[in-house]
């Protein structure tokens, strides 16, 4: 009976030391919804709201090899999008998607610019 409460402190402090990491902290919530913070604007619809640009922003998707995701035009304008929120924008207008095969860093890539911007649609 002695050595089954050894035997079972043993076998509980042998995984003291286990570390559990995960990735459901708030910072990765924050980083996952960050391209919901900018909602996307027609030039129609900026023109019946105030506006301000704060500049150019681009985003890339590159598929390196052929095991890699697929580069979209979804994956680009998402990059845009946290481009834009890193700016401080609430808002962004799309411009041109560019799709390059076989450059030097791409097998495929996909480039997305975009306007910035902040609306301040509240009158």
């Amino acid at each position: 009976m002695k050595y089954m409460f050894v035997l079972a402190a043993l076998c509980l402090t042998a995984c003291s030391n286990y570390e559990f990491k995960s990735n459901l902290n708030p910072s990765n919530f924050k980083e996952y919804f960050k391209p919901s913070a900018v909602t996307e604007y027609t030039e129609e619809e900026l023109a019946s709201v105030p506006n301000r640009s704060l500049g150019v922003v681009s985003g890339l998707s590159c598929q390196i090899n052929d095991t890699d995701d697929v580069a979209t035009e979804v994956k680009a304008r998402t990059d845009a999008r946290l481009k834009a929120v890193d700016l401080g924008a609430n808002a962004i207008k799309f411009g041109k998607c560019v799709k390059l095969q076989d450059t030097p860093a791409c097998k495929v890539s996909v480039t997305c610019y975009a306007d910035a911007l902040v609306v301040n649609d509240k009158h």
